[in-house]
Formats: C-alpha cells, structure tokens, sequence
C-alpha cells in the first residue's frame, strides 16, 4: 500500500481470537489497533514525494514504542447503527453543541484561549451523556478517558485531592482526549452536607490553567451531572460552556425509536407515531427498557401460547435464536410496567383510560374546559397575542366528578396526565416543599403536552400571612406556586386543573 510519514494505519483485531487471547493481558477489549508512520527509511535524502510503496517482500517494519496522535474514527464490526452513529437521532443537536464548543480549543492557535476546553453537560439520568460524549470523541477524532469519580472520593480532603490531580495527569498521558467526571461527586465533604474547599480550589484550577505546550494535544474535560444544583458553584463557574440534554419531542421519539427499532422484528399494526405520543417525557434510557421488557412480554406470549408446559433449556436457546415478533399489545404492557415503576410521589405522566362517555351531564364543564384546552392546541394562531388562560380550578362538593373531569380531557385531547395530590408536596426540610413544586412543572414541560391536575390544592395553597407554621413554609410554597404558573405562557403546551371543595381556603392570587 501507499504510505506516507504520518498517516495512521488501522488493524481490526475482530476475527483474531488467537492474537487477542495472547495479548489479553496487555490490552482488553479493543477493536481496532492504530499504528504511526513516525519515519520511511531508505529512501533518498531531499527527495520529495508523494508517498511509498510498501510490500510484505521487500519492506521491513519497525515497532519503535507508543505515540501520541489524533485516532480517526472507524466503523463498528457487529455494531447496532444507532450505538455507532456520529450524529444519534435525538442527540444530534447536543453533539453539535459539544462539538462546537470544544474544536476552537483543537486549533493551532488555541494557547490565546483561557483556560483548558471544558464543558458541563446537564441531563436526566438515562438521557444519553455518555453516549453523546463518545459521538463527539468520534467527530472530533479524540481518545476518551472516562473517569469514575466514586474512587476519586476518600476519607480525608488531602487524599480526594491527589486522586483527582493524579486522575488529570493520567489524562496527560493519552492526549489528545476528553477526560470526562462525574463531576457532582467531587466537591462535597464525607457526609455529602457542606462544601470541601480544598478539592474545590484544585479542580478550578485543574480546569482554568491550561498548559500552552498542549495547545496542538490537549486534554479537553466533560463534567457531566443529573443535578447541576448539588454542583457547588464554584466548579460550575470553572467550566467554560454549558450543555444541557433536554426531553425529546415527539418527532425526536419517534426517530430514536426508528432507530433503535431497526432489525428488530416488529409487527404490522405497530405504529411508531402512535408509540412516540405514548411516550412523552422518555429519555433514552427508558427506550432502551421500553424494548427489552416489550421483547420480554412478547417472549412470554408467545411462550404461553405454543408451550404452556414451559421450555426446555434447548428448545428456550433455538426460540431465542430464531426471534419472535413484537406486536403493538407488548409495547402496551411494556409501557404498563415501566410507567408503575416510574410512579413517584408526584405521579408518573400517563394518559389515562377515560372518555367523555364516562361523565354524565356536566354540559357546561365540558364546553369551559375544551375551550380553555382544546382550543390552543388546535389553534395556536388565535391565541398569538397571548391571551390565554393559566389554568381552570373546579370546585365543588366530593364526588361530583372533578377528577375523573380532568382525566376525560387529557384522554380526549391525547395530553399526558400529571396527578398530584396536594400535601405530598410538603417536606419537613427548609427548601424541599418549594423544590418538589418547580419538579413537577419541570417533569410537565418534559411530557408535553401535559396537564398538571392538583387536587386538594387547598391544603397546598391556603391564603398567605394566615398559617401558623413558624418558618413560613406555606406562603413561600403558594409563591413559587404563583411563579410556576406565571411562568407557563411561554409553555403553552401545559395545563393546570386545579380541585378544591373549600375555595374559601384559597389564597386569593391564586
């Protein structure tokens, strides 16, 4: 083949069992192997060409030690398209941000940036940090050294402190690369309650000195956190850029299962669309689980049909081998178990099963609440000025139907259904209630179109200056309370039904 000084030769290692059994205590797990030309020897000194010939036969090859280079990304043998992807469906706008913020720092002349290249990336848990970190590794043809900052933490501040610099000088060691922490680990004490100010003073400057030496092989640091409010601020202010992961919209769902979907079999009535709307506020994490145990309970039914005696361990192993179709009924248990399992104290967002067929008479109630619900999502253009409404609260005496009121809307209109009960909200911890309010907005506007049905919500919010309780817990609740919905016109894709059979109660504003 045709070589030049500098190029990079690679060698898959899949297919070689032997070679990787002898070499399986140097190395583990690797794909690929890269190779350097640092320099072609024998040809004649001054001459310039384009590159040189090399063969078995009359070229030698010289193994001269480990070098430091870029690593151009390769495709993946027996890989899943999606788990390969440079640009993953629901992701790609992320790895794009990644992707821009940290090529400056790539550049010959990134010694006149300040500080090294870092980013904190925010997200759920499940959302795919990981995943989209490895994307830009492969964009931007970086090696990734993934750091579990569980073992970073000890007992004493001095000990966290030479771990964590030990941590970024083995960085040093395989640049360029990203060093990716979990970084809501570090900064805390033992009892994870007040700030470490030493392994603080450390990581800042870990993250803003930069060795100008390493301008052309730099080590670009990845904070990643599901809670960026448990980060202290200090290490927050030291990164240099801010990504956060939000909850996919539909068209996004219904792309990352078209993906995660493919090669697998699926039966003719299942709809992706359809699935995409009934599951508003998945990440992709839950995808992943959501096909599994779909897979799970189609093994089952089919298993309940042809073998009611049970399989044996030969028959199982040729069933699993052969495959089985996926039908629309095992996404629907599927999404059974994995919407219980999610149930919290504030609820899971689900669309419930219940018509307006269900709730006799009320004529009137029905026409107020689809012309306050409805209406929107079918005509967003009426309500371009703004004038809309936050909310509707039904009250009445108990059992007149405000509940099930509120669930028939959300099934009418395909909106998922945020049901909360008042007094869950309230926590003995200074700060708590009011952090368990703006979750479940949060957790709203991640599942929109969303309705957010508060009941008792006189027990949540009861007139301000009026409670007994001596830090004042409930008029700080009824005011991020107010600011919640306040804030909503700019998501006009969540609703708030509130019910009450005390309005009296009530606090005026509201």
């Amino acid at each position: 083949r045709l070589v030049q000084e500098g190029d990079i030769l690679c060698v898959p290692t899949f297919g070689y069992a032997e070679f990787l059994e002898v070499n399986a205590d140097k190395f583990l797990r690797w794909p690929e192997l890269y190779f350097k030309v640092r320099k072609i020897v024998g040809t004649v000194e001054g001459e310039q060409s384009e590159g040189y010939l090399v063969d078995t036969q009359n070229s030698s090859l010289y193994l001269v030690g480990s070098t430091n280079s870029a690593v151009p990304s390769a495709p993946a043998y027996n890989s899943h398209e999606f788990w390969s992807s440079l640009s993953p469906a629901g992701l790609s706008d992320v790895v794009k941000q990644l992707c821009d913020a940290l090529r400056p720092h790539l550049n010959a002349r990134a010694s006149a940036l300040s500080g090294a290249g870092s980013v904190l990336l925010v997200g759920p848990s499940g959302s795919g940090k990981l995943m989209a970190v490895r994307a830009v590794c492969s964009c931007l043809n970086l090696h990734l050294f993934k750091v579990d900052c569980v073992s970073l933490c000890s007992d004493t501040s001095a000990a966290t402190e030479e771990k964590v610099q030990m941590a970024f000088a083995q960085a040093q060691r395989y640049h360029p690369c990203v060093l990716l922490l979990d970084i809501e680990l570090l900064g805390r004490d033992r009892d994870r309650l007040g700030e470490d100010a030493r392994v603080i003073t450390t990581l800042r400057q870990l993250l803003l000195d930069a060795d100008p030496a390493r301008s052309s092989h730099p080590v670009l640091v990845i904070g990643t956190t599901c809670k960026p409010q448990d980060v202290p601020t200090d290490v927050q202010t030291a990164f240099l850029h801010e990504v956060k992961i939000e909850a996919p919209s539909e068209e996004q769902r219904r792309s990352m299962l078209s993906m995660l979907t493919a090669g697998l079999p699926l039966g003719k009535e299942v709809s992706l669309s359809k699935l995409a709307r009934r599951t508003a506020g998945f990440v992709l994490g839950d995808f992943c689980a959501l096909l599994s145990h779909s897979s799970r309970a189609a093994c089952t039914r089919i298993q309940a049909l042809s073998f009611p005696g049970g399989l044996s361990e030969e028959v199982e192993r040729d069933f699993c081998t052969a495959g089985f179709p996926v039908l629309e009924e095992d996404f629907g248990v599927a999404l059974e178990q994995l919407q219980s399992a999610h149930s919290r104290a504030v609820g899971a967002p689900k669309i419930p099963s219940v018509s307006w067929q269900d709730v006799g008479g009320l004529q009137e109630v029905k026409k107020e609440i689809l012309d306050t619900i409805q209406l929107p999502l079918e005509h967003p253009e009426l309500l371009s000025l703004g004038l809309c409404r936050s909310g509707l609260l039904l009250y009445g005496p108990p059992g007149t139907g405000k509940t099930l009121l509120a669930k028939a809307v959300a099934t009418t209109c395909s909106m998922t259904f945020l049901s909360v009960k008042g007094p869950e909200l309230i926590n003995m911890y200074v700060g708590q209630s009011e952090e368990n309010v703006r979750n479940v907005f949060a957790r709203a506007r991640a599942a929109a179109p969303c309705i957010i049905f508060f009941d008792e919500l006189d027990s949540l919010a009861p007139s301000r200056g009026r409670s007994g309780d001596s830090g004042g817990v409930m008029d700080r609740v009824v005011s991020q309370l107010l600011a919640e919905l306040d804030g909503l016109h700019s998501a006009r894709e969540v609703f708030v039904i509130g019910a009450t059979n005390r309005p009296d109660l009530l606090d005026p504003a509201l």
